[in-house]
């Protein structure tokens, strides 16, 4: 080999440490330059090229060039050239969504590897490494969570070994992909802070750092942080941008069209997707634009721009008149039932009514498709409701929510979990059932809290608390008999619907922080433990409380025992939470959101100060009542809390 021709290697490579992968490409693209490379050398820039036809998702050409090195790998008898070879091309399949033959390929790899004698240590570990890593994101595209997690922590307790190596980046990558993917937002964030401080520390890293910014949006998106999410997308863009990879860059435009369709803004939402939808056919040559159409479709009926839907609607039916896909099938269905459903006529209706049941019976679409046919579904069976008042199709309906809650249970899509169950609570109302609205926004409070969903967890806190101040005017209609339309009004059930059917993102209700009144601490049989006033003038004679202490037990069983956590009292809100054998009972006046996150971070700080928890245990074992100041730290700990 000339110095010429390495130096243009070493070139090729600085070019992709810059970013600049397409002029890199164009070199290692000459397979002369590989001629009279020692083995090492030869791996190593070949293991370079195949890393750009991944980052730039080229996964039909790194299939093949994977294809032609496990090839000459297996002519020279070269072990290590074969797993790289083997290694690009399971990324390529990958990267394709073919994990079923991305699977078969690993067994092979396996059999490969075992083989490799005479090389360096380190070379050899990589490479046990990059096959961890392509089993692991197997199994979590498979479905066996468990087996990923374990793969990827193993991978990951050895970074010391590792050091600042690509590999490291992936398994972080990996890893938060499989946080996303069980909703713990959390730990997702941290891992993805992570990512970006090996990344900065490794070559070739453009990719990675654009990905930090991918993921940032994606766990904001998750969580309905919609602007933040748009930010991160949008730095995302400028990496994707400078890698040169169409397909990325128009995901990356279909998910900001989408995520500005969510906040109302359709016009923006529409430049965005046709400009996906542009760069799509130039790659693809006018192939598979059906989803990028789909979108199209849905944005312009949200905007109710009918003759636009059509034009776009057009394009896909001649796409399904050619194809014989089953997901283009589904796909034109799904999308005729909506553009039908717009129409005021009861036989269009009914159409798109069965269109629709279609779609969801074939089970042979993705979360979003199946429940978005769900929703428009109950809105179109909603319809026949208020028109003819048969309980038969409020059955119907309820039915069609527990299959909604069920899909988006399993699919750990808690967003739409929450409010189906807000949905199914305006239904319960419709028939005077407000135990059972109650509980269901209870629900879909606790589990809005817990996936991290703080803006939605806010909008059902103050839905719940609305609706303890309507309680008197629900008491009314029941008492005259009001009609559906009436009891619609009050449910505000259209307003749920609507939410639903455009997956708008909703204002975040002004919500100010309670006035707090009075802490108490029960017992499991309803015997006062401990009792704390923030208002001096207040005692347990003043107003409705009066009687608090004597009917507690009615309260546990009648309020708490439902699935409840909040009952009103005059002008006074009750919210209750048990820890072990005992219920914290907090009295305040005002919204129910703040104070609800106080008695949280109440109950776990008792069980994090040992100190508190075994002097609040001693005083229940003993049946003795705690007096002002017998467990100083506990009052510090109300104080810190409680008090402003």
């Amino acid at each position: 080999m000339s110095h010429f021709e390495l130096n243009q290697l070493t070139r090729a490579e600085q070019l992709f440490d810059e970013g600049k992968l397409d002029k890199a490409l164009e070199i290692f693209n000459d397979e002369s330059q590989f001629e009279g490379l020692s083995p090492q050398q030869k791996n190593h820039y070949q293991f370079l090229k195949g890393l750009i036809l991944i980052y730039q998702h080229k996964t039909d050409e790194a299939i093949k060039y994977g294809e032609l090195l496990y090839e000459k790998g297996q002519k020279f008898n070269d072990n290590l050239q074969s797993f790289d070879g083997l290694f690009i091309i399971i990324n390529g399949l990958c990267y394709a969504n073919r994990f079923d033959e991305a699977s078969k390929k690993t067994g092979k790899a396996e059999d490969i590897i075992k083989l490799i004698t005479n090389e360096p240590k380190n070379a050899l570990i990589r490479r046990n490494i990059r096959l961890d890593l392509v089993k692991a994101w197997i199994n979590m595209s498979i479905g066996n969570i468990d087996i990923a997690e374990k793969g990827l922590k193993q991978i990951l307790s050895s970074q010391k070994e590792l050091g600042n190596m690509i590999e490291l980046v992936w398994a972080y990558s990996l890893m938060i992909n499989l946080m996303l993917l069980v909703k713990r937002t959390d730990l997702a964030m941290e891992y993805n802070k992570t990512l970006l401080l090996h990344a900065k520390k490794i070559k070739f890293n453009h990719y990675w750092i654009g990905a930090y910014y991918g993921y940032k949006a994606l766990i904001y998106q998750s969580i309905g942080e919609i602007d933040k999410s748009l930010k991160h997308w949008k730095n995302c863009l400028k990496f994707v941008k400078l890698l040169k990879s169409d397909y990325a860059y128009a995901d990356l435009l279909n998910n900001i069209g989408n995520l500005y369709c969510e906040k109302g803004e359709y016009d923006l939402a529409l430049k965005y997707l046709e400009e996906c939808l542009l760069i799509h056919e130039r790659q693809y040559k006018g192939l598979h634009t059906e989803g990028y159409l789909d979108s199209i479709i849905s944005v312009a009926l949200k905007k109710g721009d009918l003759d636009y839907a059509q034009k776009y609607f057009n394009r896909l039916e001649n796409i399904f008149n050619q194809s014989k896909d089953s997901h283009v099938e589904l796909l034109f269905y799904y999308n005729k039932a909506l553009m039908l459903k717009r129409s005021s006529r009861i036989r269009d209706r009914a159409k798109a009514e069965k269109l629709l049941k279609q779609v969801i019976n074939k089970k042979r679409m993705d979360f979003i498709q199946t429940s978005d046919a769900y929703i428009h579904l109950c809105d179109l069976l909603l319809a026949e409701y208020r028109t003819f008042n048969d309980d038969e199709v409020l059955e119907e309906i309820n039915q069609n929510i527990a299959q909604l809650l069920t899909i988006a249970e399993n699919s750990h899509s808690y967003r739409v979990f929450c409010e189906t169950f807000v949905l199914q609570a305006k239904l319960a109302l419709l028939t005077f059932d407000v135990k059972a609205a109650r509980r269901y926004l209870t629900q879909a409070q606790k589990i809005a809290e817990t996936y991290g969903i703080k803006r939605l967890a806010m909008i059902i806190s103050n839905e719940h608390d609305n609706l303890l101040k309507e309680l008197h005017n629900w008491e009314i209609l029941s008492e005259s008999n009001a009609s559906l339309v009436e009891r619609m009004e009050l449910a505000r059930l259209d307003d749920q619907m609507t939410t639903m059917l455009k997956k708008r993102s909703r204002e975040v209700p002004e919500v100010s922080k309670e006035d707090p009144i009075m802490i108490l601490i029960l017992t499991e049989g309803g015997n006062l433990l401990f009792s704390k006033k923030f208002v001096q003038d207040f005692s347990f004679e003043d107003d409705i409380l009066g009687g608090f202490l004597t009917t507690v037990n009615y309260i546990i069983s009648e309020v708490f025992s439902e699935g409840l956590d909040r009952a009103v009292f005059g002008q006074y809100t009750l919210l209750m939470m048990p820890l072990q054998s005992f219920l914290v009972c907090y009295i305040f006046k005002g919204h129910s959101y703040f104070a609800y996150h106080k008695i949280k971070n109440f109950l776990d700080s008792l069980q994090k100060d040992n100190a508190i928890w075994q002097a609040l245990m001693k005083f229940f074992e003993k049946s003795k009542s705690i007096q002002s100041n017998s467990i100083p730290s506990l009052e510090s700990l109300i104080s810190e809390i409680f008090v402003e």
